[in-house]
Parts: structure tokens; sequence; C-alpha cells
């Protein structure tokens, strides 16, 4: 009990979830109708953390949107954005467009996980969202967390910058969008000072690249900030996608191929016990 509630005064009003899990969507609501579960079931079940669910669907077709809300209702969603891609769009990537409108944001701490991606906790008792926050607790340089288990399928390889941040967790040179984990107090002001919110600084060609991905690994190799990639937690993150040639840094986008990688992780994960 607080002092104020032994001194008979109220207690202070809650300030709201300790985390926003926010879903990045455009159009594939098949997909995401197994995507968004067996995410939110990796990083919440049981835990001890607060945290809100969001979906901004940017740029959704509108017969695709008037089916959100049915759906979120099921899935246990929070709140749902609809931003129109008409206006005062990013450039580069399209998913550039709904990364950089995650920001500003009250709650201390942001997950945000593409459509086509799908998780898998292999440890039932391990705490995805606290042992997150305890890891930004405990390490003031670190703005951001990422973890995608098929990293060796990236045209910009994964690689170690300088000595693990601690034991299974290792600092690595750069991170993709698919899953990311933000200190939000940490990253933001530099993002600004990157413009990683101004519509112009984006651009995606074979020959030459800057998207959110490059803004926010930017921001955490940089001014003695570390990324974290949390390499031996149990928690496999993987993207439903396929290149569309080995060395190629774009994917397939074709729905009935993700379809078909997330089918087989579905076969493969639910083969298995996990473990207590």
């Amino acid at each position: 009990m607080s002092d104020a509630e032994t001194a008979g005064e109220p207690a202070a009003p809650a300030r709201g979830p300790v985390w926003r899990i926010a879903f990045l969507f455009h159009a594939d609501l098949g997909l995401l109708s197994t995507t968004l579960p067996r995410c939110l079931e990796a990083l919440t079940t049981l835990t001890s953390e607060t945290y809100e669910v969001v979906v901004l669907a940017d740029g959704t077709p509108e017969d695709i949107a008037v089916a959100l809300p049915d759906r979120m209702r099921q899935w246990g969603v929070d709140e749902v954005q609809l931003r129109s891609r008409r206006r005062h769009m990013a450039g580069g990537d399209p998913s550039n467009n709904g990364h950089r409108r995650f920001f500003p944001l009250r709650a201390p701490y942001l997950i945000v996980i593409e459509d086509d991606v799908v998780m898998y906790r292999t440890e039932r008792s391990f705490d995805v969202l606290r042992t997150c926050r305890e890891l930004f607790e405990r390490h003031p340089d670190v703005p951001v967390l990422s973890k995608v288990s098929d990293h060796e399928k990236w045209t910009w390889k994964l690689a170690d910058r300088g000595a693990a941040i601690e034991p299974g967790v290792r600092s690595v040179n750069r991170l993709s969008t698919h899953f990311v984990a933000y200190d939000v107090a940490r990253f933001v002001p530099v993002a600004e000072r990157f413009g990683g919110f101004d519509l112009d600084v984006f651009i995606d060609r074979s020959d030459l690249s800057y998207n959110w991905e490059d803004v926010v690994s930017h921001v955490g190799t940089t001014g003695g900030r570390r990324i974290a990639f949390p390499e031996s937690w149990p928690l496999d993150v993987y993207h439903c996608d396929r290149k569309i040639s080995h060395s190629s840094m774009y994917h397939t986008q074709r729905p009935e191929v993700k379809a078909e990688v997330l089918a087989d992780l579905e076969r493969r994960y639910q083969q298995r016990e996990v473990p207590a």
C-alpha cells in the first residue's frame, strides 16, 4: 500500500500501459489472421507487463478495411488506425510510411511487428516483454532490440559489433523492421536529428537504399549506442516470404508465397512440445 493510500488520499491514476504492441498492416488479411494471434501469444501469454495492442492499416484498400473492426475484436486488439497513402506519403519502401507514424508515443516501450512476420515462444514460462524491459533498464546505451531467426537470408549481413551486451545477447551492426522493440525516449530524439520523420529522406533502389530499417540501424550503432540481438532467447521470429533471387534485396510480396512459408512454419512448430 502506498503512503498516499495509508494517509487516506486517493491513489494516483494509472498512467497507461508500459508497452504498446503495434502491427503494421497493409492488405493480406488472410495472413494476418494467423500471424497476429501467433505473435500476441508469443509476446503476452502469462506476461506480468501491462500492454495495449494497436493495428495501423496503412494504405489498406477500403473493401479490406471495413472487415478490420470485427477481426480486431476477436483478436483482442485495442485500437485500429486507418491511414490513407493519398497525401504526405514517405518515399522509398511503402512500409516507411507506417513505421515513422508510430511516433510520438506516450508509452515508454514500443514493439512494432510487420504483418508478414510470425513468432513462436519455445519456453512457456519466458516473459518476453518483461525481459525486454529489464534489458533496456540494465543497458542505457541500448535504444532498440530486434531478433529475426532467418537472418542468414539478408543481403546486408548481420554481424557482431563489439562485445556481447550480455550472455546470449549480441551487439550487432543492423536490424530489420520485421520486429523491433524500442525504448521510445532513447530512440526518438536521435531519429529526429537523423531526419527519420521527414517524408523525403527515404530511397529504395537496387543500387541505393535508405529505408526505415537504415534509420533505426543508424540510431542504434552511432554515438556509443548499441543494437541488442537476443539470439539465445526462446523466441523464434520469421519473415513469411522469400527473396526473388538469392542475392536480391527484394522479396516476392506474393500472398501465395507468404501463405506457403507460414504453413511450413506452422507445421514445424505444431510438432514441437513447448517446455514450461
